[in-house]
């Protein structure tokens, strides 16, 4: 998501909005770390996941199919971690490859008076791959990552 606008108004920047912007290189290092367990999975699944942008396709089909059998009724602690960690790798592998392809950098917005973990791109634009990617995966208004992944490259 675009810093300040929902999920399906992806790419409507109100004029000069301008988010505060941390980088952290521990948290990029994490990212990169749990982006390729995502690919790790991928691999396991005989699917290639490269980090190329026509990855990500794959990526997000990938993480539907895994989300799918999770069933909603499992409830606990165990649950929510596997719920929690396919949400991480995938936001993380979208972030990943973003950073990759076209740079940016992982690190901290400020959003609504609170510290939130976000992705800026080379040309300013925070986007929250995690968030993305929950929203993905729970089917909460937001249809693919690959067409926030292109917009964000706009």
């Amino acid at each position: 998501m675009v810093a300040g606008v929902s999920d399906s108004k992806v790419g409507q920047r109100p004029p000069g909005a301008v988010v505060a912007f941390t980088t952290d290189y521990a948290a990029a290092r994490e990212m990169a770390i749990r982006a390729s367990g995502f690919a790790i999975r991928g691999r396991d699944l005989n699917v290639v996941l490269d980090y190329s942008d026509a990855s990500l396709e794959v990526a997000d089909a990938t993480g539907v199919e895994l989300w799918e059998p999770l069933d909603p009724d499992y409830v606990g602690e165990a649950a929510e971690e596997l719920r929690a960690k396919l949400i991480v790798e995938l936001g993380a592998y979208f972030g990943e490859t973003l950073r990759r392809n076209h740079g940016g950098r992982w690190g901290w917005a400020a959003m609504d008076g609170r510290r939130v973990f976000a992705f800026r791109t080379d040309s300013g634009l925070t986007a929250f791959p995690l968030n993305s990617a929950r929203k993905r995966l729970r089917g909460e208004d937001l249809d693919s990552l690959v067409l926030l992944y292109q917009l964000l490259l706009r």
